[in-house]
């Protein structure tokens, strides 16, 4: 054992650093370029591919290893985000298929699952950055349970901002567990500062992002 940790354990937490890593710079490599083009549908795949990864050794991590009330909630509104988001892309306005209900669903439910299992272990945690993270997966979650009986016209609208939201929603999650976890003591605002700034960029997107885009490709 190293440091307390079991080399199964290290090695869990080095494929999920050098996949985190990785997912953070493909992740903004997609923020950066232009949407739609080549380079953001790459960037954008294979930052869901380390994204997946990530989420993989985080619940190994936490099932397994060194279960972490903030990490929980993090891992499962980011798997969330990222999922949403990329069937945001693959319905393109359609409405929701037996996948996405289910998924949503089961957001809706998350928080009360997560009282069940913290009275169960009886372990630690921070009631306010906690419930603000859980918070937003029910915003989102019945958002996506309203898009059953939403208008088509709004869906087919909107999409690409539901798109851009949930995929920096993910980005915004990744970035702030990583920070959550660096700095410890600095909790609960090393998560909530990469949260605030990163909110009001996918906001910035969503407001701003698809009239520039339309009058590029009008000129």
């Amino acid at each position: 054992m190293l440091h307390g940790h079991t080399p199964l354990h290290w090695l869990n937490l080095v494929i999920h650093v050098a996949f985190g890593a990785l997912a953070l710079l493909l992740g903004l490599v997609a923020i950066l370029s232009a949407k739609g083009g080549r380079l953001h549908r790459r960037a954008g795949m294979l930052f869901l591919y380390a994204y997946g990864m990530v989420i993989v050794t985080a619940l190994i991590g936490l099932l397994a290893f060194d279960f972490r009330s903030f990490l929980a909630v993090v891992t499962v509104l980011s798997f969330y985000d990222a999922f949403a988001g990329y069937r945001a892309l693959q319905l393109r306005g359609r409405r929701p298929q037996g996948i996405d209900r289910i998924a949503s669903v089961l957001g809706m439910c998350t928080p009360w699952i997560f009282i069940v299992v913290m009275r169960h272990l009886h372990r630690p945690w921070a009631p306010v950055l906690t419930w603000s993270i859980l918070g937003g997966l029910v915003l989102m979650s019945g958002y996506d349970l309203l898009r059953n009986v939403l208008p088509l016209g709004w869906l087919k609208r909107v999409w690409v901002q539901e798109h851009l939201l949930k995929m920096m929603g993910a980005y915004v999650a990744i970035t702030s567990a990583a920070a959550g976890t660096i700095f410890p003591r600095a909790l609960p605002w090393a998560a909530v500062v990469p949260s605030v700034v990163g909110t009001a960029v996918g906001w910035g997107f969503v407001v701003v992002g698809p009239r520039a885009w339309g009058r590029k490709s009008r000129d």
